[in-house]
């Protein structure tokens, strides 16, 4: 009797210490920038987009809403942020947008960002520069130079990204990568377009996603759409579900 309650203790045990072995991505954050939620006009204020920093110049806009809306972001002006319920402090953040680069300096700057809901700590920085005819992309965990893909993309040309941001356990390690057009909603069956440059201060929460419009002699003139944030959610395996199959029936014929 003694034996069956440690071997019923230590399988209950198991039970509760049971790790996933999979994950799932749940949506933080979504938007087309469409009707009726936006209107073809200023973004700050419309579904509930605030401005980052202090800067009013040259509001970023949202157009082509009844159809197809988009916001554009040129240089030298407004950026904004969106804060989305629920911060994320591990596991990884996933950042996917359609993005459309009609020019591209040559120095580049970024213009799509994770950050913490606050005005200054910006993660997972998607930058562009020209190439010859083209431009190249880049991802860095934060802030610092950046190492630019060698794929050359076309200009006018609308790409749909995906951003990967991993949080790492220790100081300036975190990781991620960039993926175009992938075939998986996490990149786990594609090959990135180019892997994160890990640098300066890693990220302890993500809550917000971010659009910049930087100086005009870095910055690219370019449009967003098809907005999301998600983030990895733990899923059970089908071990793991036989375990608390076993786990139930136990309980019972302890009952």
């Amino acid at each position: 009797m003694i034996f069956k309650r440690h071997l019923a203790a230590a399988a209950a045990a198991l039970c509760l210490g049971a790790l996933p072995a999979h994950a799932a991505l749940t949506v933080l954050y979504a938007t087309d920038f469409n009707t009726p939620a936006y209107s073809d006009a200023a973004l700050i204020g419309q579904s509930s987009w605030a401005r980052t920093g202090t800067s009013t110049l040259n509001p970023i806009t949202v157009s082509n809403t009844a159809s197809n809306g988009l916001v554009s972001l040129t240089t030298t002006g407004e950026d904004a942020n969106r804060v989305f319920p629920g911060a994320v402090t591990s596991g990884s953040v996933y950042l996917s947008a359609t993005i459309n680069v009609i020019s591209a300096q040559a120095t580049g700057d970024h213009f799509l960002h994770l950050g913490d809901g606050g005005i200054s700590n910006f993660f997972g920085r998607l930058y562009a520069k020209s190439s010859g005819t083209g431009y190249v992309l880049a991802l860095a965990t934060s802030s610092g130079a950046p190492t630019y893909g060698s794929t050359v993309l076309t200009l006018n040309s609308p790409q749909q990204i995906l951003i990967r941001y991993d949080f790492v356990p220790g100081l300036i390690n975190d990781t991620g990568a960039l993926f175009l057009n992938p075939s998986s909603e996490d990149g786990s069956l594609d090959t990135p377009y180019v892997a994160a440059t890990t640098i300066g201060t890693d990220a302890t929460s993500i809550s917000s996603v971010n659009l910049r419009q930087g100086a005009a002699a870095n910055a690219a003139t370019v449009t967003v759409d098809n907005l999301s944030v998600a983030a990895t959610v733990p899923e059970p395996s089908s071990a793991l579900l036989g375990l608390l199959a076993g786990c139930t029936l136990l309980r019972r014929r302890r009952a």
